[in-house]
């Protein structure tokens, strides 16, 4: 009697196997080297309206006001930016009341050039008029925001609004952002705003409703590393992995359980495990989701 021959001395096991220990690889260098990472551009949008500081023009960006506190989780970011990130974020500052204005003049990568140019527009004598503190206009922040991202090719285009009150956004200033790409973040201080969280569900951006207390670890952190994520590579893996490990289980499925506890012909049990493969491949429905694209220039 033939004596038949050890599982890993056929390619119909060997094959995945060695599928299957790559993809895991992979999944675990593209998880601990952040490869993969997508090139970001960002605008941040702070609310300068006159609530952020009490009404009162003396208190305009002093310690312990809303405003302070988001200037400085804007220099936070940008000071990640700069330490953190091998290819830093393209980043770009507004400022918004009824008005929207350019806190920094353009996107930069430069992190001292942005805080710079940031500190000195805060310090403007003709800022206060230019915004207009009589109102939040959240729709006029986005619209700008999606304006100036839509002129950033090959990158993520993401704005992080953040605001101390709720306002309405027009459902198509939301639907042109949508149309380029850009998605909108955004954080609220204090109570739940649904518009303003409808628009960043609509766009695939994130949205938090949350104390000032913890503004610099939401947009230091959180909204940080959400947008310098490389997830959906590990995820790939991940998921490739587990399509090769199905593919793996063919022949110790047909070998011990088919046939050796069941004692089916091998005719029998290598069409069944073959069909057990296609089963499971495709009834997992395995979406990993599609890779980053980065954002072609529009025509």
């Amino acid at each position: 009697m033939t004596r038949r021959r050890q599982l890993w001395y056929y390619p119909l096991f060997q094959i995945p196997f060695i599928l299957f220990t790559g993809c895991v690889l992979l999944a675990l260098l593209f998880s601990l080297l952040n490869w993969g990472r997508p090139s970001v551009a960002v605008v941040l949008s702070l609310d300068l309206s006159g609530s952020t500081f009490s009404n009162h023009p003396l208190q305009f960006n002093q310690p312990q006001t809303v405003m302070a506190q988001q200037v400085r989780a804007a220099k936070l970011y940008l000071q990640r930016n700069q330490r953190d990130l091998a290819n830093p974020n393209e980043v770009m500052i507004h400022g918004f009341g009824w008005n929207v204005v350019f806190l920094t003049p353009r996107f930069e990568t430069n992190s001292d050039l942005l805080l710079t140019q940031l500190d000195q527009a805060l310090n403007r004598s003709d800022l206060l008029a230019q915004v207009d503190l009589s109102a939040t206009n959240l729709s006029g922040a986005i619209a700008m925001a999606t304006q100036q991202l839509q002129l950033i090719p090959n990158r993520c285009r993401e704005l992080l609004l953040i605001t101390d009150g709720e306002a309405s956004v027009d459902a198509s200033v939301v639907a042109h952002a949508r149309q380029q790409r850009v998605k909108i973040n955004a954080i609220v201080i204090g109570d739940h705003a649904p518009q303003l969280a409808a628009a960043t569900q609509a766009t695939g951006g994130q949205y938090r409703s949350a104390p000032v207390a913890i503004l610099e670890e939401l947009v230091g952190q959180t909204f940080f590393e959400g947008f310098n994520s490389n997830a959906r590579w590990p995820i790939f893996w991940g998921g490739m992995a587990v399509i090769c490990f199905m593919w793996l289980l063919v022949l110790p499925l047909d070998r011990w359980i088919l046939q050796g506890w069941f004692h089916l012909p091998m005719n029998l049990a290598g069409q069944i495990a073959s069909r057990q493969w296609q089963f499971l491949s495709f009834s997992s429905d395995f979406r990993a989701g599609p890779l980053y694209q980065p954002v072609e220039e529009q025509a």
